[in-house]
């Protein structure tokens, strides 16, 4: 009986032991992964925002072609249609907020401004009043 109690404390101190052991290694191994899994995120998360902001001046451009149809080559006017050219940027914006509002009047405008963000507005604002400065 004793050597089968005994058996049994060995048996147990040699489980614990490489229980203990796997433990330790396995804390040792979660962090690893924890620190790859991190820094794989990170540097995803550089590209995406890198990407983005590099997509951002195309939409931009892409945006301000299409105010370009009415508005004239370049943002120079086009007859009863204003020139965007060298306006200020608050000006811009004053008035593309004002006919997403519907505070300013128009017949073409204020269809076109609701569909604009604020944050597309202040980027369409900095674009047309960069032009020919």
């Amino acid at each position: 009986m004793q050597k089968t109690h005994t058996r049994l404390i060995h048996c147990h101190s040699y489980l614990y032991g490489n229980i203990k052991t796997m433990m330790k290694q396995k804390k040792c191994m979660t962090r690893n992964v924890s620190v790859h899994l991190l820094t794989i995120s990170a540097v995803t998360l550089l590209l995406s925002i890198n990407t983005v902001m590099a997509a951002a001046p195309n939409k931009i451009k892409m945006m301000a072609d299409a105010c370009l149809t009415c508005h004239g080559p370049n943002g120079s006017g086009s007859g009863k249609i204003p020139e965007l050219k060298g306006l200020e940027k608050s000006d811009i914006t004053e008035s593309l907020f004002g006919f997403k509002s519907g505070d300013e009047k128009s017949t073409i405008m204020g269809r076109y401004a609701k569909a604009l963000s604020d944050d597309e507005i202040n980027l369409l604002a900095e674009y047309f009043s960069a032009l020919d400065k």
